[in-house]
């Protein structure tokens, strides 16, 4: 693929850029670094706002001259915050640090029940044993997205790739709600977790809004991640249309940002 075309790299961030819910590594921070100066670069994932600060954020200098060209999309795309110099029109107010919300697709409170429930009907219909040690909330309202993780949401990695490394629980657990709540997507996310959003919101869309707002082809956007298979929380990028490169992790990510620079 020609990466020389590519303005704006899009990337996954747990299990593309680091590792589930971990910073990071000196080595990549610096390759994202030198990747602003010269790119548009983008991050989309499960996780709300205050996860990227912890886990991508943290570990980039606050120069503006590069955060005016990072793009932040949070829970799975139905959100996105960019930089206060970035040129692009806020629609509400300045989060901490400099950064504004562009947009954000809210579930409605009466919903974002239903679908709580519906989640914990699933689990009692799959029959699988509750585990023995909850690590963290196990469902969170995000308000734009509702996410279900079966260990917590703070679990080990360790664990969490061994809940569920062939993806089986999931499925049967995305199956049953797609059944219960068809008026909503339902997607695998992290290793342990499944994602609710308004129907059509997904990575897809959030692309799909940023080439909207910066006025830019998707065909000059290149997104890089490791879920770009039919069943992965990737897949809908990929079905856009956009140029993708599946990923085994962090290290081959490394090696493309090397040749992106």
């Amino acid at each position: 693929m020609n990466y020389t075309e590519k303005e704006l790299i899009i990337f996954d961030l747990d299990g593309t850029l680091a590792d589930s819910k971990a910073p990071l590594d000196n080595d990549m921070a610096d390759l994202i670094i030198e990747l602003l100066k010269k790119r548009k670069v983008a991050v989309i994932s499960g996780g709300m706002f205050i996860q990227f600060e912890k886990q991508f954020l943290s570990n980039l200098p606050a120069s503006t001259d590069l955060l005016k060209n990072l793009f932040l999309l949070p829970t799975t795309g139905t959100r996105m915050y960019a930089w206060k110099d970035s040129g692009i029109e806020k629609n509400s107010a300045e989060l901490s640090a400099g950064w504004h919300e562009g947009y954000s697709e809210n579930i409605s409170p009466e919903d974002r029940k239903r679908i709580i429930k519906s989640i914990e009907e699933t689990w009692n219909e799959t029959g699988f044993a509750l585990p023995e040690h909850i690590f963290g909330d196990r469902i969170e309202d995000r308000e734009s997205q509702v996410t279900f993780s079966a260990l917590g949401q703070e679990a080990p990695l360790e664990l969490k790739k061994a809940w569920d490394p062939d993806k089986s629980k999931r499925q049967a657990i995305v199956n049953i709600l797609k059944d219960k709540i068809p008026h909503f997507d339902v997607s695998m996310g992290g290793s342990t977790s499944v994602d609710i959003t308004m129907k059509g919101v997904n990575k897809a869309y959030g692309v799909n809004k940023l080439s909207n707002f910066l006025k830019m082809p998707i065909s000059k956007m290149l997104f890089i991640g490791d879920e770009i298979v039919p069943s992965g929380n990737d897949y809908s990028v990929k079905e856009d249309g956009v140029d993708c490169v599946n990923v085994s992790g962090k290290e081959q990510t490394k090696e493309i940002i090397k040749e992106l620079l």
